[in-house]
């Protein structure tokens, strides 16, 4: 049976984000400042790391890749935003220089994510 509207939706959504980040983390490393944000080398490997596995996530052979994707990296995208907010600039000795434009951008990103893992059906194993 074919996929359902928002699982299609889903898995452009996270086939698109994947794209995104994984160019975003490339181009970090030879431009540490884009969009007048600065992107530390920590902040690069993890649009990097985000990318790959939402390209992996989202073209696939798992029914539930987008899903999965959507509701894991939803959460931290969205807890990373939250903390940022509360004042976390870095992760201990690990410099990712948060700012109040990278928080609305990893709230906006973890939000949007969480929306395609909840839009996304669960796929029925036959």
């Amino acid at each position: 049976m074919g996929e359902n509207m928002g699982s299609t939706l889903a898995k452009i959504y996270v086939v698109l984000s994947g794209a995104i980040l994984l160019v975003v983390g490339v181009v970090g490393f030879f431009r540490h400042e884009m969009f007048n944000l600065t992107f530390p080398p920590a902040h690069n490997i993890f649009h990097l790391v985000s990318g790959v596995i939402a390209l992996w996530a989202g073209l696939g052979k798992s029914a539930d890749g987008p899903r999965r994707f959507g509701l894991i990296f939803g959460a931290i995208y969205t807890v990373v935003a939250i903390a940022g907010f509360a004042g976390m600039r870095d992760l201990g000795p690990i410099q990712l220089d948060l700012n109040p434009h990278f928080n609305f951008i990893h709230l906006g990103v973890g939000l949007l994510s969480l929306a395609a893992g909840f839009a996304s059906a669960k796929a029925v194993v036959a």
